[in-house]
């Protein structure tokens, strides 16, 4: 896969408010109509698979963001 894009969320988070963010952001996505069994979790990271590639949303460095990967 080739990274397609990356955004800057949020700075200056900790462990626990990352995870937040992370379970925030898969409510929203299942709220939008997203199916449970197209995401899942990795220590510090969300992913939501897509026909085309994947977003993943993550928790690194004090930093939540966003990254999108095409096939």
């Amino acid at each position: 896969m080739i990274k397609d894009g990356e955004q800057l969320l949020q700075g200056n988070v900790d462990a626990l408010q990352g995870m937040e963010l992370l379970l925030q952001q898969q409510k929203g996505l299942l709220a939008a109509g997203y199916q449970e069994r197209e995401m899942y979790f990795l220590p510090g990271m969300l992913v939501l698979k897509l026909e085309d590639g994947e977003v993943r949303w993550m928790v690194f460095d004090g930093e939540f963001k966003m990254e999108i990967w095409k096939i």
